[in-house]
């Protein structure tokens, strides 16, 4: 098993979000027009849902 079986936050893009949406990070709202992260945020038992982390709270890919 690998860390992306248990590890959803793979980033797919740099985005801007939908209006409404929290960074999971920080828990702060994601202004309009605000350059954000997209990825999938999932744990072990359940479907994988979209997130959106401010640019500077968005965790570092490995080996990158």
């Amino acid at each position: 098993m690998t860390k992306t079986d248990t590890d959803g936050r793979q980033w797919e893009y740099t985005t801007y979000a939908p209006k409404g949406e929290t960074c999971p990070a920080c828990g702060k709202s994601i202004k309009s027009l605000e350059s954000c992260r997209r990825g999938m945020l999932s744990c072990r038992g359940s479907s994988p849902v979209v997130a959106y982390w401010h640019t500077a709270c968005a965790p570092k890919e490995e080996g990158r």
